[in-house]
């Protein structure tokens, strides 16, 4: 099963879960799940959603932009730079998680 298969798998269980009203270790017994490898998802797949939202915004295409990262890194650049930067920002963000 390849990555993106697996988030997929344990998203649908974490959805189907969460509108159960069971508690965890019910749920996993019930669908033959290990509690660990579901509670690992859980916490990896919330991460995840927290950690890529981005709200549009129009501004003007001379004006600067402040990037403040988690890990200390700051950026200033010019807007119109932005749609190539944060996809690589993205990225390193990843890869150090």
């Amino acid at each position: 099963m390849t990555t993106e298969q697996k988030r997929t798998f344990w998203q649908n269980h974490i959805d189907c879960w969460q509108g159960s009203g069971q508690s965890q270790t019910a749920y996993c017994k019930q669908h033959g799940l290990k509690l660990a490898n579901f509670g690992y998802w859980r916490t990896r797949l919330s991460k995840a959603q927290r950690s890529h939202k981005f709200i549009p915004v129009d501004l003007e295409p001379n004006v600067q932009a402040r990037v403040s990262l988690p890990n200390g890194i700051r950026l200033e650049v010019p807007v119109h730079t932005l749609a190539g930067v944060l996809p690589l920002l993205s990225r390193a963000a990843l890869e150090d998680s």
